[in-house]
């Protein structure tokens, strides 16, 4: 199966923004924090939250045709600088390539550097830094890198404290806590075939994609509507809407409920006033009250009315038009008189003022001189009205004239006009808009009409306005302009007033039983509720708005659930790995001729895109592994299982063991060291131990297998923990080994004698020789004996016999002479003081180095 093309396929029903994910994690291997920001926003996109974002998924141009092997990650060395434990300060801890032995004793600071590559390093469980805490003294800051390499690189690259970094992540540890996990818990295979590990990182970037939609759903979840249900009354339609706003809820529905129409304003505000009419102590009192009320309103809706015909566009415009037929008719009036006129008359003649005193000598005339004649009188024998004269024939001719302009069809209308004129003006300077009869009216509605009074007095004030606006205009004799104020009519306020009145009478008359009262109670509670709610109206179509994006957050992080990719991860895993790993973890106990016991490892499932395997007995699946086995046992099976997890991936990253024999006899050492020695031939094997039969069982294999591993001694000194020394302990060192050893040590003693410290030299010098005479005894097995027989190695070895035939009873006396004379300045033997002997001085001291060196190489010289 190739794991990258299911995945691809799988893929194609997956989120957009999971296979964008699949792609950039087969492109570059791991996910940053952008990247997890621009799923989240592609997500959001997909559900109307964000903007829809571009998406790149997955496709053929992105799986590689074959599986990769990855390149080798291998440690170089730790520098500790400061701050880990009480690891002293600037320390640096090697390793090789191959196999690299580490051996402190208890307390010799491995823990530390095991702390500090736990950091780093895949481990089952990491521990926290702490400084030298029993110091006395506040710990620094710890400061430790690790440099490493990758595959062939001749660079190193280099990890500091705390940084993250996908290379070095791929180093194993394995110590007790790791034991512990394989044998208690269900794991995870934690190496994986190239493109497997996708599941993980995928689930992973599901979590983080989660934990971000979920906190900004969490912050769209506060209860802004709580507070407003608690004010509205209970029961109604209002509370009903307001309790059950959901992401479903029609803006058209909650505005139906929170915008009153104005004859349900006008309704809501007569079932106020009915309830408290209701409340009266006199009904039939308050009904003869309210009479007298309307009836006020009435007359001041009579005098609203009369204002407005008045002074309505229809009469202003009437009225000018009057005055401008006057002056039209006035010029028609002046031409004929012109033409009905002699030249020689009076100025004026013809003219209003001479008009109205024709008008007054007609009056004379019909009523006083000659009553029941026609006006003018012109008979043989009259007089003039005016001057008393007897009329001669053109004065009479001149009357006659005079009346027939005075009678013509023009003058006749001219008059007409003027008197029509006279009369819409006078309606207009007459005009009362106001008086104590309508301000009293107005200050009682006041009382309960606020608003409307407001209104009327307005209307009343700027129609006032209007009225004086139109008398200058006509005193002034000028046109309206356009300033003039409109007409503001108030009658309809007035008479919803009254009739509002009216229903309250009605209403008193009709509700005077119970059940009446409660539907008015109802009807008012159910408008004041939707008052109520209208003054959050917005607030509750902002909330569905929220409900919404709440509603399409629930969708996108449904979309992070990982079950789909845990069950694609345990099919594939289970074609791909499973059984790899049972074969391996069984081949693995048999390399550590672990063959009493009959353990496995099986399936339990998965989760999070992670499938999970754990160790049972074949014979009894339901007994816990830990509960039959010995401890010695268990670390066996524990390191079995870390091979096999190995052997899962082609990755042959450095591994680390932090003592992994504890607990095993001599036997599981010696397969274990045997086991750790074959690894290191294809990957590099670093091992922390603080047991010397095991580091020379580890040397014992390194030599068998022609490996030559890098010796690291880390030890406790007056600096602290953790001094690294490139060597192995004294009593692990070969026979050549102590003999540099001792070089290096006489060179030291000799300065002491040197700069006069004879005390010290003396007590170095014996020191010196204990070792010297440990030297001459290793020298006996590992040189003279041939290695045939050793100290800690359980075999012999017959194949070396052979060159024991050139032993010489020189040889024996040399080996004899040389421990006598060491053993004279060894401490425990009580001397006589005559018996003391001097202690050497530096040249002997040195000569009886070199005669074990010479011996030695003269035993390898005629040895071929």
């Amino acid at each position: 199966m190739n794991v990258l093309q299911e995945i691809l396929t799988w893929s194609a029903d997956r989120p957009k923004w999971q296979r964008d994910a699949l792609r950039r994690l087969v492109i570059n291997g791991e996910l940053s924090d952008d990247d997890i920001s621009a799923f989240t926003e592609i997500c959001k996109g997909d559900h109307g939250l964000a903007e829809k974002a571009e998406v790149k998924p997955l496709s053929k141009e992105h799986v590689p045709g074959g599986e990769a092997k990855a390149a080798a990650v291998s440690l170089v060395s730790i520098f500790h600088h400061k701050g880990v434990n009480a690891l002293a300060e600037d320390q640096t801890l090697k390793f090789a390539l191959g196999l690299t032995i580490v051996y402190g004793d208890n307390g010799a600071g491995k823990t530390g550097y095991i702390r500090i590559l736990k950091q780093a390093c895949r481990a089952r469980g990491q521990e926290q830094i702490l400084g030298n805490v029993v110091s006395g003294v506040a710990p620094p800051k710890p400061v430790v890198n690790i440099k490493y390499k990758v595959g062939d690189e001749t660079t190193h690259h280099e990890w500091v404290d705390g940084e993250a970094d996908e290379f070095i992540s791929r180093v194993s540890i394995f110590d007790a806590q790791c034991a512990a996990v394989y044998l208690n818990e269900r794991t995870d295979v934690a190496f994986l075939p190239f493109g497997l590990d996708l599941f993980d990182k995928l689930v992973k970037a599901c979590r983080a994609v989660r934990a971000r939609l979920e906190s900004e759903q969490r912050a769209l979840n506060a209860n802004v509507l709580a507070p407003i249900v608690a004010q509205i009354p209970a029961g109604t339609a209002a509370a009903k809407l307001a309790g059950n706003i959901t992401s479903l809820t029609k803006p058209e529905a909650v505005q139906a409920v929170t915008r009153l129409s104005s004859e349900e304003e006008a309704q809501l505000g007569f079932l106020e006033k009915s309830l408290q009419d209701l409340q009266a102590n006199d009904p039939n009192k308050l009904i003869a009250q309210l009479n007298i009320r309307v009836g006020r309103v009435r007359a001041l809706g009579e005098h609203q009315r009369a204002l407005e015909n008045v002074l309505s566009d229809a009469e202003v415009a009437a009225l000018f038009n009057v005055r401008t037929d006057g002056r039209r008719k006035s010029e028609e009036a002046k031409r004929l008189r012109e033409a009905t006129f002699p030249q020689n008359l009076l100025p004026g003649t013809g003219g209003d003022q001479w008009k109205a005193m024709w008008e007054s000598s007609r009056l004379f005339s019909e009523q006083q001189a000659y009553p029941g004649q026609t006006f003018p009188v012109t008979e043989d024998g009259s007089k003039c009205v005016l001057c008393q004269q007897d009329l001669d024939d053109a004065a009479a001719h001149r009357l006659k004239q005079f009346e027939e302009f005075i009678t013509s069809t023009t003058e006749r209308e001219l008059r007409q006009i003027r008197e029509d004129f006279v009369r819409r003006r006078n309606a207009f300077t007459s005009l009362k808009t106001s008086s104590d009869a309508v301000e009293e009216a107005i200050k009682e509605l006041h009382l309960e009409h606020e608003s409307k009074a407001e209104v009327i007095s307005a209307a009343i004030a700027q129609n006032e306005k209007r009225r004086a606006t139109v008398v200058a205009v006509l005193t002034e004799d000028k046109d309206l302009g356009q300033d003039c104020p409109a007409l503001a009519s108030a009658s309809g306020e007035v008479q919803s007033v009254a009739s509002e009145i009216d229903a309250r009478i009605k209403s008193l008359r009709e509700s005077a039983n119970t059940e009446a009262r409660k539907k008015l109670a109802n009807e008012a509670q159910e408008l004041r509720a939707r008052v109520a709610l209208g003054k959050h109206e917005q607030t509750i179509l902002d909330e569905i708005e929220n409900k919404k994006k709440i509603a399409a957050y629930g969708q996108c992080i449904e979309e992070t659930k990982p079950t789909a990719i845990t069950q694609k991860s345990s099919q594939v895993t289970k074609a791909v790995v499973s059984e790899r790993l049972k074969q391996s973890f069984k081949s693995e106990l048999q390399n550590l001729e672990f063959n009493h016991v009959e353990v496995e490892l099986k399936e339990v499932g998965g989760a999070e895109g992670v499938f999970y395997h754990k160790l049972i007995l074949t014979r009894n699946p339901g007994v816990e592994v830990p509960k039959i086995v010995s401890e010695g046992e268990q670390r066996c099976i524990s390191i079995a299982a870390f091979f096999a997890e190995l052997s899962t991936a082609d990755d042959p990253s450095a591994i680390v063991f932090d003592d992994p024999v504890s607990s095993l006899d001599f036997e599981w050492r010696n397969n274990v060291a045997r086991r750790l020695v074959q690894e290191s031939k294809r990957r590099q094997v670093i091992v922390f131990t603080h047991d010397i039969v095991f580091l020379l069982a580890l040397k014992q294999y390194a030599e068998e297998s022609s490996i030559e591993p890098l010796d690291q001694h880390v030890r406790r000194q007056s600096k602290g923990a953790g001094v690294c020394a490139e060597e192995l302990p004294w009593v692990a060192m070969p026979v050549k080994g102590k003999i540099g050893y001792l070089k290096n040590r006489y060179q030291a003693a000799e300065k002491l004698s040197r700069d006069g410290n004879q005390d010290a030299y003396e007590q170095e010098a014996k020191y010196l020789y204990g070792l010297l005479r440990e030297a001459w005894e290793r020298a006996l097995e590992e040189v003279l004996l041939s290695g045939v027989v050793e100290r800690y190695r359980p075999s012999v070895q017959t194949q070396r016999l052979a060159p024991l035939s050139d032993i010489t009873d020189t040889d024996c006396k040399t080996i004899e002479t040389a421990m006598t004379k060491c053993s004279t300045w060894l401490p425990g033997h009580d001397k006589a003081p005559a018996a003391r002997a001097p202690v050497p001085g530096t040249a002997e001291l040195k000569r009886d180095i070199e005669a074990l060196e010479t011996w030695v190489k003269g035993i390898r010289a005629r040895r071929p």
